[in-house]
C-alpha cells in the first residue's frame, strides 16, 4: 500500500505508518498507566531498549537530537535524574545503564556505558532543563548508512 506525495509521485508507506493506529493506541495505554501509578506515588522510569549482550542485561536509554556544541566540548548527553534512575536500578537489579544516541548532526550512534561516562569529565548546562553533555572523544562511535 502506498500514497502520492506532494510531487504527485508514489510512494510505499513504512512499517512506522503502516502501524500507526497500534502505535498510538499503546502509547496511550502506556500513558494511562503511567497517570495510575502517579496517582498512587509510585516511582517510575520508562526503559526505551532492554537487551541481553553476553548474558549480560542492559537497560538502554536512546536519545534522538542534534550535537551539543562547543564549549566546553562538542558532546550529547542527557538529564541528570535520568542517569540516576538508571545507575540506582544498576545498584538493585545488576542491569547495566547503557547510552544511545542518534545524532541528527552527523548521522552516527554515540553510545557507551553510563556508569563509564560517569567516570569521565563532563559539563552540566544551566537553566530549567539542565543536561549533563559528555565530550564525544569518550564515546563509541557506530556510523549509519
Amino acid at each position: 500500500m502506498g500514497q502520492i506525495n506532494i510531487f504527485g509521485e508514489f510512494e510505499e508507506r513504512g512499517w512506522f505508518e503502516r502501524n500507526l493506529k497500534q502505535i498510538k493506541i499503546g502509547l496511550e495505554g502506556e500513558s494511562q498507566i503511567r497517570k495510575m501509578l502517579s496517582k498512587e506515588n509510585i516511582r517510575f522510569m520508562q526503559a526505551d531498549l532492554i537487551f541481553n549482550h553476553n548474558n549480560q542485561y542492559y537497560c538502554g536509554e536512546v536519545k534522538t537530537q542534534e550535537k551539543y556544541l562547543a564549549p566546553p566540548w562538542d558532546g550529547h548527553g542527557l538529564p541528570m535524574w535520568q542517569i540516576t534512575a538508571r545507575i540506582e536500578l544498576f545498584n538493585k537489579t545488576g542491569i547495566i545503564p547503557y547510552l544511545f544516541i542518534r545524532c541528527l548532526t552527523d548521522n552516527v550512534v554515540y553510545h557507551r556505558d553510563l556508569r563509564e561516562l560517569m567516570q569521565t569529565e563532563y559539563y552540566q548546562t544551566k537553566g530549567s532543563s539542565p543536561r549533563v553533555i559528555f565530550n564525544l572523544s569518550e564515546f563509541k562511535k557506530y556510523t549509519l548508512e
